[in-house]
């Protein structure tokens, strides 16, 4: 697999981009954070350190990441976060943005056809937030230290200023065309009239004095009275129809996790209305009936990956969405039984039609998120994924609250069989209505071994992130590598549809390889990054994906 058993060439090549952003590997018998951005793992940290929880820690560092990054995740956007006590009680924490109530299953359908357009950007791309119910709840239930406490960090940052990083000016550059039709949200990152650059000192005055209110009143800052009104305005402005009562009635949902075993290791992961955990344990259970570190050949490895990845994303297209709205058969598609049906279906030296891949059920005619990972001392787990989307959402700012609203609206199958931002086709399953939840990628993940804790571990990164969590799953439990090596290496990605393969490196020799057997190859650097704290021995090591060149922290004492 050259995803997990590389030529030395690539291996260089992916270390020295690793070392290029610093030290992205830490370790600590203090307990540790991996996160998107270094300073916001330094925020989860600190709080550690000053005698918070997993929970506390994971708080504050996504509370600071909507600041740092805005073009991935905040306040506007919703997410998952899956959660293990040290007494060994988990839940799961679903915050994912919901439609609002005026929404219909063909509300991008014009004249017969979907504009996407509707669906990425502008007002009728923002599904009803969830962050700020979310956070709260979360730490409510699980959390520590004072409410304030985890708030003020971010709070601070946002009105005393923070040094721009480098990928802050790059998203703006990539969304010039776009910001020029909403200059509300270039306001919020510019100096002197021209984008933030990185390593200049911004600040976030508005942001921060919501944060304030927040971290005083909680959730009501952002659902009930002037804010509210704030954001419903914004909405509209911009051609949608968010209302005051899809705010006020927005409630987080609290879940059990997807559970499931993995040579011999226990996992905690996410349920519907996330495709990432259904559809990670799918793909491990295929990959669980062959010898991966036995491979002597990255070709080998890397089919039955690609094989086992199209038969699971096959089936997210199929049978995936929210199941508070639709029968999801969860059991059937995570059990050892169907993995074992569809391995006897792979052929590793052709492909199948794409017809024969996951069930037999037809379907009908028809560059956002962060992620933390944490494991404090005391053996508290969280893996934490929250998004507004695309990058920067629907673009939409609310100028008096400092932040960006999400377009999960298009996660949605806004017509059955046309393919969302990210080439994924879903159907009836997956279609709009009101107050219920888009299908998402999102994977967080924790693994025990031997019931206790063993790593932390998430992405961020549209559809690739099952595929990034899943192999890093794979290179630190079959190869043996460090978390720094798992992150780093080339990836590949394969979806089902399209029928392609993804990679972000291959040699000259498996290229031909894999398209003799039929593999339609296309070189994309840089898809996805994975955020992983592993526990060896008393021993917490914390990795960072350079690709979005964060890096982990780990409390003093």
């Amino acid at each position: 697999m050259k995803s997990t058993s590389f030529c030395n060439v690539i291996v260089t090549i992916a270390l020295t981009l690793a070392s290029s952003v610093g030290l992205a590997q830490v370790s600590s018998p203090n307990g540790m954070v991996a996160s998107d951005h270094p300073l916001a793992s330094q925020v989860g940290a600190k709080v550690l350190e000053d005698g918070g929880n997993a929970v506390d820690a994971g708080v504050a560092t996504m509370l600071t990441l909507g600041l740092l990054n805005p073009f991935a995740s905040g306040l506007g956007g919703g997410g998952f976060c899956v959660v293990r006590q040290a007494t060994g009680e988990s839940a799961v924490l679903d915050f994912r943005e919901v439609a609002p109530a005026a929404a219909t299953p063909d509300m991008y359908v014009v004249d017969g056809t979907v504009d996407r357009k509707l669906s990425l950007e502008g007002g009728l791309a923002v599904g009803v937030p969830g962050e700020a119910q979310g956070l709260h709840q979360l730490h409510e239930k699980y959390g520590k230290l004072g409410w304030a406490k985890v708030v003020n960090p971010a709070m601070k940052l946002a009105r005393d200023g923070f040094e721009v990083g480098e990928l802050l000016p790059q998203r703006l550059a990539q969304k010039a065309e776009s910001l020029e039709r909403h200059p509300e949200l270039l306001k919020l990152y510019s100096s002197n009239g021209k984008p933030v650059k990185a390593g200049q000192r911004h600040k976030n005055p508005a942001l921060a004095k919501f944060l304030l209110a927040y971290s005083k009143d909680g959730p009501a800052a952002f659902y009930l009275g002037k804010n509210a009104s704030s954001v419903v305005a914004a909405v509209k402005a911009n051609g949608g129809f968010l209302t005051l009562e899809d705010l006020a009635n927005y409630k987080a949902t609290w879940r059990v996790p997807l559970k499931g075993t993995y040579r011999g290791l226990d996992i905690l992961t996410m349920p519907p209305p996330s495709s990432g955990g259904t559809t990670l344990l799918e793909t491990l259970n295929i990959l669980e009936g062959y010898r991966l570190n036995g491979f002597g050949d990255g070709v080998e490895s890397d089919t039955v990956l690609i094989e086992a990845l199209k038969h699971a994303f096959a089936d997210r297209a199929a049978w995936l969405g929210d199941a508070d709205f639709v029968d999801v058969p969860v059991q059937k598609l995570i059990s050892k039984s169907y993995a074992d049906e569809l391995r006897l279906r792979i052929r590793p030296w052709t492909v199948g039609s794409v017809e024969s891949y996951g069930t037999s059920a037809q379907l009908p005619t028809d560059s956002g998120t962060s992620h933390v990972s944490i494991i404090d001392r005391a053996g508290n787990m969280l893996a934490c994924t929250s998004t507004v989307n695309t990058s920067f959402g629907s673009m939409v700012a609310v100028s008096d609250l400092g932040i960006v609203l999400n377009n999960q609206m298009d996660d949605f199958s806004a017509q059955p069989g046309v393919p969302n931002a990210y080439g994924l086709v879903g159907n009836a399953q997956n279609a709009i209505a009101a107050g219920k939840r888009p299908l998402s990628s999102m994977s967080p993940t924790l693994i025990l071994k031997s019931g206790e804790p063993f790593m932390a571990v998430g992405a961020s990164g549209g559809p690739t992130i099952i595929s990034g969590t899943l192999q890093t799953i794979l290179r630190i439990v079959d190869f043996g590598m460090s978390p720094l090596q798992a992150v780093s290496e080339p990836r590949l990605h394969a979806q089902w549809l399209p029928d392609l393969v993804f990679m972000e490196a291959v040699t000259d020799t498996e290229a031909a390889i894999l398209a003799k057997r039929g593999h339609k190859l296309k070189i994309s650097p840089g898809f996805t990054a994975v955020q992983v704290v592993v526990k060896r021995d008393g021993v917490y090591q914390g990795a960072s994906d350079p690709r979005k060149k964060g890096l982990p922290a780990a409390p003093t004492h």
